[in-house]
């Protein structure tokens, strides 16, 4: 490629001058903006974006120095660049245990007249042992219309070696639609400028919608790029749009943040490549794609005004609902407005009563694969026409997702009259057993939930229903109230009953799945002729220990206020339901923390862990939260008895030190979780005074005035407490690295002692900016060694090779010049070996310095 007649500003000449020397020292680093899918919320693909770090002039963003690259027909360097850095990063991800995904490299026009980038790109993924689907080309629409025929023969070589390539900033130019007629792309990436369209107007969200839908209709993958705010991610999951890019997720990072933030919990989780057809499948689907106007005389206003629509993901004990459009949130906000923010919902935590049957139809749906269409009732009696089918299956974790529309709700309850089914489903939803009597001849029918479908089912028929010693009575009674409950339940006291109230109802205990539980036994007569009443056993396990709850919580609140007026450190004390994780709270001193936790509530781990940020002081709530998980809680007190923490907390914006103290304690047959905040501040405060004096003292007496590092003495202690070390760890892994300033006495002799000592400082700086992660000590006037360990350990090689060049730079100007030597431990029982081994490579690397001065 010839590059453009014009004058070079001296910044772009340097980006020609220096792109192989950026691209040898690595000063041109990767770094990776994950993509997330619709329907999963995890990190699908990732996209590669290059920043020239260097260390003489500063960052540039790749919009800087690409576009002089371009001109001289150079990306195509950079480019093999970055793919050989995104293959790099790949492995480093999978040794960490983190899925990889797919990631996509740019490519410009230009580079594919400069060498065949096809064969290039798939001998590097093939040397890489990497399957060539991780890695996908993105190719801007800019560069395909500057010669379509050309770009299109370079699409189809990449599809045929099994590469996919992306189309980037998809609707930019004029000729999108006539692309698509020419080219088949694996995924289009629509131009940020329409994203930000989406809370323009209507009509932008139109044409967003109906570029996507052409997309998903060709089968090709959709990304939004430049995504920034909630409300385009809400219109984007809902038109069907599989993948999102921007900041509203996270910037653009490198492998080293991303395996940081992983450690730290705070990493977008990587999807696993099994799932990503399922998640696929699930993601497509245009939750206005039948869109039905209720006024037909409107036109783009309703648009989007269609049935209310929702896809479920069913496992074995939740659902989730994965997306849904405007329609089903606001049907969902009026007639379950508990459901509207909790997207994963547990099976046990959905109650019977309004839309428990087609909760059930759904998992029923769910299980079989077969559509469905049924009817059901809202809160206010409207009826409900709904439609349900399977659309996938996740074959990692068995999940079956499960799409639904709402195809009709009538006006009003007026509309509809009461059905059988509604009616009977609506009688024995909380009900163990219902039973049809005959009050004079004791004969009856029985009849028993169907849990599975909302409705009552005919078990058996009976001819002596007070016969309290027949076989499988209604449910076996405790022992312990059998006597009272034959007394209770005859055919004499319901009826007295029923005369004086209207209604018999006794409490007993009766043996369900091996435990006692309480039951209710309520009668009604019926009206009409005869002498009939309808008998019900109700499970009221719930209320009645409720209540013993409540008499139980009261009397703890007293005894730990009693103990904590006599103890007087004890901040907080906590009883909290290991299974549940409902909680209650005693207070003896009356302080108000800026935590806030409510006196009783549930889900007392992710409550203290969401308000730690307010609650806690901000320095301590990263260990804090890494720490402080049930999880962890429970296994530390396994292993040792008690889970302890100390922290700060905030009481009044002051911070506050404190300890956690958590145990579990065996009460009456239930164990029960007691977690106590003691204060601890004056103690950790006169601890932090003796230390900091005592530490102040160490310092001034180790420290060299001149450099800021640590001295001769500093170095004599460390050597004995390594000999200590290797004598219970014979296997330490550590070297010596000793340096000498190359020409002091000549700085001193001619420019004096004040120069002297600045090319002292400056010697140091240089060995303490390239051994970062090791202690440095002076121990002569020109003389300094280094104990290298961790991350300088592993990279020793590589460190002193950076001071050699480091070294032949500074000859060349003049400046300071450093002989060096290293050594590392191989079990020499001692420092002193490793230390002498050091200097004589150092003396060994000085005299080769003096032979090489000009």
């Amino acid at each position: 490629m010839e590059s453009k007649s014009r004058e070079r500003t001296e910044l772009e000449q340097y980006f020609i001058d220096n792109l192989d020397r950026a691209m040898e020292q690595q000063w041109i680093k990767a770094f990776h903006q994950p993509l997330i899918r619709a329907a999963s919320g995890r990190v699908s693909d990732e996209e590669a974006y290059a920043r020239w770090m260097d260390p003489d002039k500063g960052t540039f963003e790749a919009s800087e120095f690409i576009p002089v690259l371009e001109e001289e027909g150079l990306t195509y360097k950079l480019d093999l660049y970055m793919v050989e850095r995104v293959l790099d990063k790949m492995k480093g991800q999978r040794e960490h245990g983190l899925f990889v995904v797919p990631e996509s490299v740019n490519l410009s026009r230009s580079d594919f007249y400069c060498c065949d980038m096809v064969s290039e790109v798939v001998k590097r993924i093939d040397a890489s042992g990497f399957t060539r689907d991780k890695m996908s080309i993105e190719i801007s629409e800019k560069d395909i219309t500057s010669d379509v025929e050309f770009m299109k023969k370079q699409v189809e070589n990449f599809r045929s070696e099994g590469v996919k390539v992306w189309m980037d900033d998809y609707g930019s130019g004029n000729a999108s639609m006539l692309i698509l007629l020419q080219i088949a792309f694996d995924a289009l990436k629509l131009d940020s400028i329409f994203v930000h369209q989406i809370e323009k107007s209507e009509a932008g969200r139109i044409i967003v919608t109906e570029l996507i839908k052409t997309a998903v209709s060709l089968g090709m993958v959709t990304v939004a790029e430049g995504v920034e705010t909630k409300e385009q991610v809400n219109l984007l999951k809902e038109v069907g749009c599989n993948k999102l890019q921007g900041y509203y997720y996270i910037k653009p990072v490198s492998l080293a943040e991303i395996i940081q933030r992983n450690v730290q919990g705070i990493q977008i989780g990587f999807e696993n490549p099994d799932e990503a057809e399922y998640f696929e499948k699930i993601g497509s689907l245009n939750l206005y794609d039948l869109s039905i106007s209720r006024n037909d005389k409107k036109n783009l206003g309703n648009y989007f005004d269609t049935m209310p629509m929702a896809i479920f993901a069913m496992d074995e004990d939740k659902v989730t609902i994965v997306r849904s459009n405007k329609s089903f949130r606001e049907f969902a906000s009026v007639n379950f407005p508990r459901y509207v923010e909790n997207k994963e919902i547990p099976y046990d935590q959905i109650p019977k009563g309004t839309g428990y049957y087609s909760f059930n139809a759904v998992r029923q749906c769910a299980k079989e694969g077969k559509r469905k269409i049924i009817d059901d009732r809202t809160a206010d009696g409207r009826i409900l026409q709904l439609f349900m089918r399977r659309i996938a299956t996740n074959p990692v974790t068995g999940t079956n997702a499960v799409a639904l529309a709402i195809l009709s709700i009538s006006e009003s309850a007026a509309d509809e009259g009461l059905n059988y089914n509604y009616i009977a489903r609506a009688l024995s939803e909380d009900y163990i057993k219902l039973f049809f009597v005959d009050m004079d001849t004791g004969v009856y029918t029985e009849y028993t939930p169907d849990g599975a479908n909302c409705d009552i089912k005919l078990t058996k028929h009976g001819t002596d229903y007070f016969d309290l010693e027949r076989s499988e009575f209604d449910v076996p009674i405790y022992e312990e109230d059998l006597e009272t409950f034959k007394k209770a339940l005859t055919r004499k006291n319901i009826q007295s009953q029923i005369k004086k109230t209207g209604v018999f109802s006794f409490v007993t205990r009766a043996m369900i799945e091996g435990d006692p539980v309480f039951v209710c036994i309520k009668a009604v007569k019926v009206r009409g002729d005869g002498n009939f009443i309808i008998i019900g056993i109700n499970n009221v396990d719930e209320q009645m220990k409720g209540r013993e709850t409540v008499e139980r919580a009261k009397e703890e609140r007293l005894i730990y206020s009693r103990v904590g007026a006599l103890t007087g450190n004890f901040i907080y004390l906590y009883t909290v339901d290991p299974e549940t994780d409902h909680y209650n709270k005693y207070n003896p001193g009356n302080i108000i923390s800026d935590m806030a936790i409510e006196d009783e509530g549930d889900d007392y781990f992710n409550k203290v862990i969401e308000r730690a940020p307010k609650g806690l002081y901000e320095d301590d709530v990263d260990s804090f939260l890494s720490a402080f998980t049930k999880e962890k809680v429970l296994k530390e007190i396994k292993r040792s008895g008690m889970f302890v923490n100390e922290h700060r907390l905030m009481i009044d914006g002051e911070p506050r030190y404190v300890s956690l103290r958590a145990k579990l304690l065996d009460e009456e047959g239930k164990t029960n979780l007691i977690v106590g905040i003691l204060d601890i501040d004056q103690q950790i405060r006169r601890e932090q005074e003796y230390a900091m004096n005592l530490n102040a003292a160490e310092i001034k007496a180790n420290i060299d005035e001149l450099t800021k590092v640590k001295n001769k003495h500093a170095y004599s202690e460390a050597e004995k407490r390594m000999d200590e070390n290797i004598k219970e760890n014979p296997n330490l892994e550590f070297a010596i690295a000793v340096f000498d300033l190359n020409g002091l006495k000549e700085v001193n002799d001619t420019l004096g002692h004040q120069a002297g000592d600045k090319f002292i400082i400056k010697g140091c700086n240089i060995i303490c900016r390239i051994f970062k992660h090791s202690p440095v000590y002076r121990v002569g006037g020109d003389e300094f060694v280094a104990v290298v360990q961790g991350y300088d350990y592993i990279n020793l090689a590589a460190l002193m090779d950076k001071l050699q060049k480091h070294n032949e730079k500074n000859k060349l100007k003049g400046d300071v010049v450093i002989a060096a030597g290293a050594s590392r431990y191989q079990e020499d029982g001692r420092v002193a070996p490793v230390f002498e081994r050091a200097d004589e490579a150092m003396y060994k690397n000085k005299r080769e310095l003096k032979k090489e001065a000009p």
